[in-house]
């Protein structure tokens, strides 16, 4: 059932609701989900403040096992999983890409821990692959078009998530 669900961030997007709602899309259940949020588009303009926003809501995650109380990250069901997203990253930070946050990327058996990568391009697998885990690719753009081609060229059927509030641009 493959997807690569994508989310735009517009440059008037309320960026508190905005970063509510991709930490749901692209976190819960480790990303592991069909409908999940598999790659940002943000404005080159809110960028800063996004990605500032949206590490800090990261470090209030609890991982850990999921009978333990308020955990939010738990681990991978899947053997090798977590090895296999570490692939991904690494592939990207080897053509130019960050991990973004705090201990991003870092895994310990199936327990994986979210990693933010930008910039994520063409180049890279993790911009093509739909990586159903918690690996969040960012891209930053200053024209819609870019986004928008994006979803048109993916061999995915998908949905997007569009965050903004002007009713012509959205």
């Amino acid at each position: 059932l493959e997807a690569k669900n994508s989310a735009i961030v517009l440059p008037d997007a309320p960026l508190d609701i905005a970063i509510s709602e991709i930490m749901t899309g692209t976190l819960s259940y480790n990303g592991q989900r069909c409908t999940a949020l598999k790659m940002l588009f943000v404005h080159d303009s809110v960028f800063p403040e996004f990605m500032n926003l949206f590490n800090q809501s990261l470090k209030k995650l609890k991982p850990g096992m999921p009978w333990e109380e308020n955990v939010d990250i738990t681990p991978l069901p899947e053997e090798g999983k977590a090895e296999y997203l570490d692939t991904l990253v690494q592939e990207a930070v080897a053509k130019g890409a960050r991990i973004m946050n705090e201990n991003g990327g870092k895994f310990h058996g199936n327990l994986y821990y979210p990693a933010v990568v930008y910039p994520v391009n063409s180049s890279m697998k993790l911009y093509h692959v739909e990586q159903f885990g918690p690996v969040i690719p960012v891209a930053a753009f200053r024209d819609i078009d870019e986004p928008l081609r994006y979803i048109i060229e993916s061999k995915y059927g998908q949905q997007v998530s569009i965050f903004g509030t002007g009713a012509d641009e959205i």
